[in-house]
């Protein structure tokens, strides 16, 4: 039997793999706690205080660094930080005259947000037999053919080596079915492709030919002219292969693999028109159709976010599927959608649909308004009656009107295309003060804290948000390629979908300013030194030599 191919090895229980980097992103966690004001650590203080705090930084990036395979890797290390310092502010305090001056560093958040990161690069695998082990260890299988001219390409870009979980969970049920039936892989991608051929459902059949790509589609297609030049720079070395590619922002494939008999249904596909299913409104698809009822993060007993999520309210554009297809795509909704993620050309720093800033942040952090600031489209979902009152981006300028003192935020212009039966355009537009006049997007670097919520899905403004210099909040449902390397309160700060935690979250940065500052740095890093168009393209890559062993394993030990 070939060596690269996954039947030798035995998948975990109901065929997941088991991953070493729990997830811990509810929002409802309790924040750093404490509130160490600027100027409560002072030369003043008794001198073992002082080295206390110097030790804190210290433990904080050892715990970075050497979290390698272990849990604590998903763990907010600054709330240890914020931890020791409550605890020593509670020990008790020496005789002024005692102290010895002080002669320690200042808390420079910029300096152990670099060390992070610093620490996330150097513990990646240095060698193919290192980064080979650590794949078996994940993935219980060998990495695919050609992995180790991926693993040059991504050594050559400084690419994060170790660090893809959500590829190995996107593609474990193929995997998981592979093992039962090898040729239903290439069957589930000729179905899909058959379709797309044949019909404008807004995807593409990408194919790989002695490192030439041809793109096929029945209709319109987004990022065309983007996608031949990004597959082009690594093309040559992926193995010949077919692939399909969705170019709308939504996800298509609506099939929960956590249903009960989802495995079943998986071999026994039953839509008729697969990637056309499009109802209007979308929230009874969601809820009683498709099974989909998205859990909230709040802890305590289970409550669902359905209707606080324009997408699943009364989606802008569907065309979903209710059969599993490997379909990739910019982002989905977990449990309810199982598409394969993949960067989207809006976080290609070269590519036309990148947000960019006219100009580097030119205001310092201490010179900044202690508000949050966003300014948008009223994109969200289809506006059907005053539905559009749960929609995240009007519930937003709600809140502002109701706390001008710490936000400042407005929808600028008015989706039209959005305005169906029901919708009375100029009494939205008078509730919300839609001008239509614009504001320049360097307009955020007066402000310490930026929000990004989702538009129709997610928001393509994000990374870019990061590197501005301002702190995150933010609130989504979907998922993204990097969700496993931008963590919950270490490099922004999650907000429910129904922004009912915001105002109190607002509070807490302007009350703790240096965990603030902290996680505003940390994410800011992140963004500019991991986050990197070379490191799209290592992705990518990556997703697409899984797709290519399962490809050849169907048409080889399938045939």
């Amino acid at each position: 039997m070939p060596p690269h191919l996954p039947l030798p090895l035995h998948l975990g229980p109901q065929g997941q793999v088991p991953s070493i980097y729990d997830r811990n992103d509810d929002p409802r966690t309790p924040l750093l706690s404490g509130s160490r004001k600027s100027g409560d650590w002072n030369s003043k203080r008794p001198s073992w205080v002082r080295r206390h705090r110097l030790l804190i930084l210290v433990l904080a990036a050892v715990v970075v660094a050497t979290s390698t395979l272990t849990s604590i890797y998903r763990e907010d290390f600054s709330r240890a930080v914020v931890a020791m310092s409550f605890l020593s502010s509670e020990m008790p305090a020496q005789d002024p005259e005692t102290t010895e001056p002080d002669s320690e560093e200042p808390f420079d958040p910029v300096e152990l947000a670099r060390l992070s990161v610093d620490a996330l690069l150097s513990r990646q695998s240095t060698t193919l037999e290192t980064a080979v082990a650590r794949y078996i260890l994940k993935t219980r299988r060998p990495p695919p053919p050609n992995y180790d001219q991926w693993f040059q390409f991504a050594q050559e870009r400084s690419c994060l080596i170790d660090e893809y979980d959500q590829i190995h969970r996107d593609f474990e049920p193929f995997y998981q079915m592979a093992m039962e039936n090898p040729k239903e892989f290439q069957e589930m991608v000729n179905r899909g492709a058959a379709v797309i051929e044949q019909k404008a459902v807004e995807m593409a059949v990408v194919e790989i030919k002695e490192g030439s790509v041809e793109i096929r589609n029945g209709g319109e297609v987004a990022y065309l002219s983007n996608w031949p030049i990004t597959l082009g720079r690594f093309s040559a070395h992926l193995p010949d292969m077919k692939f399909l590619l969705n170019s709308r922002d939504e996800p298509r494939v609506a099939f929960n693999l956590q249903a009960e008999g989802s495995l079943e249904k998986a071999f026994h596909p039953e839509d008729a028109t697969p990637f056309e299913i499009a109802p209007r409104p979308t929230a009874e698809f969601f809820k009683h159709h498709s099974g989909c009822l998205i859990p909230g993060k709040a802890p305590g007993f289970p409550t669902s976010i359905n209707d606080d999520t324009a997408f699943l309210i009364s989606s802008a554009k569907s065309g979903f599927t209710t059969d599993l297809y490997p379909i990739i795509s910019m982002t989905k909704i977990s449990p309810c959608f199982s598409d394969i993620l993949f960067p989207t050309e809006y976080y290609y720093d070269q590519s036309w649909w990148s947000g960019k800033y006219a100009y580097p942040d030119n205001i310092p952090w201490e010179d900044k308004k202690p508000q949050i600031y966003w300014r948008g489209m009223s994109n969200g979902g289809q506006i059907i009656g005053s539905n559009f009152h749960s929609f995240p981006r009007f519930k937003l300028v709600d809140l502002g009107r109701a706390h001008p003192d710490i936000m400042d935020v407005a929808i600028t212009r008015f989706a039209e295309t959005l305005c169906l039966e029901g919708c009375d355009r100029e009494a939205v537009m008078k509730e919300y003060n839609i001008t239509g006049d614009g504001q320049s997007r360097e307009d955020l670097y007066g402000y310490k804290y930026a929000v990004d919520l989702d538009g129709t899905t997610f928001s393509g403004r994000y990374l870019g948000l990061l590197r501005s210099g301002s702190l995150v909040f933010k609130a989504t449902v979907f998922e993204e390629y990097f969700n496993q390397w931008l963590r919950p309160y270490e490099h922004y700060i999650p907000v429910l979908p129904d922004l009912s935690d915001l105002v109190e979250k607002i509070t807490w940065a302007n009350e703790n300013p240096e965990e603030a500052r902290l996680i505003q740095q940390r994410g800011m890093q992140v963004a500019k030194r991991i986050l990197t168009d070379d490191q799209n393209d290592c992705y990518f890559f990556a997703v697409l030599l899984e797709w290519a062993r399962l490809q050849a394993y169907a048409q080889t030990v399938g045939a």
